[in-house]
């Protein structure tokens, strides 16, 4: 468990992650989640969170 009692993202994750921003690549999830509005998601990191466990792409 990471702080505040959230999950902690993957190795797997926290490396895609590096590499993406390494490349120059687009890594924040809540432009694209279906739940980025006030009420929906109560992810503390939001509007910048990079991983969370609630992410479900927008139109799918």
């Amino acid at each position: 468990m990471a702080r505040h009692g959230l999950p902690q993202p993957p190795l797997a994750h926290r490396l895609k992650l590096r590499l993406k921003r390494a490349l120059g690549l687009r890594v924040i999830l809540c432009d694209t989640c279906q739940w980025d509005w006030r009420s929906a998601c109560h992810n503390p990191q939001r509007p910048n969170a990079t991983w969370c466990p609630e992410y479900s792409r927008r139109g799918r």
